[in-house]
């Protein structure tokens, strides 16, 4: 598993949400269309993208507020 200190406040609960959900990086990446990647550099800061943001966090339940 990633090692959480190294990801944002958002990407730990990004990788809080999927173990919840036991769904994969893979998973949600396909889910949204993304690329593995993708989702990797969103949970680590590598991509600050508000929209992919948001998409992350309507699929994973996770509350829009929590995104900004």
């Amino acid at each position: 598993m990633a090692d959480l200190r190294k990801c944002t406040n958002f990407g730990v609960r990004v990788k809080i949400a999927l173990i919840e959900q036991n769904m994969s990086n893979k998973e949600l990446a396909k889910r949204l269309g993304y690329s593995n990647s993708t989702i990797s550099d969103v949970i680590f800061g590598r991509n600050s993208s508000s929209r992919t943001m948001e998409m992350i966090a309507r699929e994973l339940g996770i509350e829009v507020e929590e995104v900004r």
